[in-house]
């Protein structure tokens, strides 16, 4: 498979995945159970089919602290402080609880940045992975990412008010994912052969759920379903997306809507929380749909907006080149 046409199936399926981000937070629990099912798991998926180990950790750990970290500190800023202050005048909030919360982050982050959580989780599953590549063989890495389930899972059961800041606990669930996305990479060949059959398991599993509503992913609340049986039924939906995404990419005119979500698919993640429930709350809109399509709309236009700005870039979208060009010594010597 050429690099143009790898880029353009995951930017078609990263386009599929973000509109299933959004509709999970705004339509009903018929719909949305089925969609808590893999949402994230294939985000987590598909940073391990793109992940590339580093030899040198101290780098790959300030790219990725600028490419994930500066957006993340940014759109808190941005959305974090007006929701704040809206709480803390109506008397829901207090100042102390105001300040822990972005501080701690993940499970403690909740409504307009309620899906933050994924951010910080996903860094801290990139440098894990990036330090096991770097140390361990690929053999003692099988063995730890099956030990990393097991302790998910037993956390989940036994302890499941357990949390950690950044939503770190759910490291031990999304490393196992982002390591099968990874080993995906060579293998995706040799499972495309098979893509009858995991079209009837993908039937097999939405009548399952129908009837099991706890086969289900919570990833931010450390509800992983059924232990193994939620994991082999998110994998299902995830190698399905990805069939129908290369189907959708060899065609031009379809696939360039969905290329475009997928390319903005980390700003729509942090932008069509405060949308949507803006135009519920201040605007009275419940229809779903309608939210759906606003949230979806408006969140491309931020990114559009963004993306139009070197600043943008930089910042809200941790262009590194961007913010050199900006910041540089020889820029800043100059004013």
């Amino acid at each position: 498979m050429s690099t143009q046409s790898r880029i353009a199936w995951i930017d078609t399926l990263k386009g599929i995945g973000i509109l299933t981000v959004v509709a999970g937070h705004i339509f009903p629990d018929a719909v949305s159970r089925y969609i808590f099912l893999f949402h994230m798991p294939l985000f987590f998926f598909i940073g391990g089919f793109l992940f590339k180990p580093a030899a040198d950790q101290k780098e790959y750990l300030a790219k990725k602290s600028f490419h994930l970290l500066v957006p993340y500190v940014a759109f808190l800023f941005l959305i974090y402080v007006p929701y704040e202050l809206k709480e803390i005048m109506a008397g829901r909030e207090t100042y102390v609880k105001a300040v822990i919360r972005p501080v701690l982050g993940g499970r403690y982050l909740i409504e307009w940045v309620s899906v933050f959580w994924y951010i910080t989780c996903f860094f801290l599953v990139q440098q894990v992975m990036n330090v096991l590549m770097n140390k361990v063989s690929k053999k003692v890495i099988d063995l730890l990412m099956l030990a990393s389930l097991l302790v998910s899972y037993a956390l989940s059961r036994f302890l499941p008010s357990f949390w950690l800041p950044w939503n770190a606990d759910v490291v031990f669930a999304a490393l196992p994912i982002f390591y099968l996305g990874y080993l995906y990479k060579g293998a995706q060949e040799q499972i495309s052969r098979y893509k009858i059959v995991l079209f009837l398991l993908l039937a097999g599993v939405i009548v399952f759920t129908y009837y099991y509503p706890a086969n289900r992913y919570e990833m931010k609340s450390a509800v992983y379903g059924i232990p193994f049986v939620t994991l082999f039924s998110s994998l299902v939906i995830v190698l399905c997306l990805i069939e129908l995404s290369k189907l959708i990419a060899s065609n031009a005119t379809i696939s360039k809507v969905f290329n475009e979500l997928g390319t903005a698919s980390m700003i729509v993640m942090f932008l069509h929380q405060p949308i949507q429930f803006i135009a519920r709350e201040q605007f009275g809109i419940t229809d779903p749909a309608t939210r759906f399509f606003i949230a979806v709309v408006l969140s491309m236009g931020g990114y559009y907006l963004l993306n139009s700005m070197a600043f943008g870039r930089a910042v809200f979208m941790g262009s590194l080149t961007d913010f050199k060009k900006i910041f540089s010594r020889e820029k800043l010597a100059t004013v």
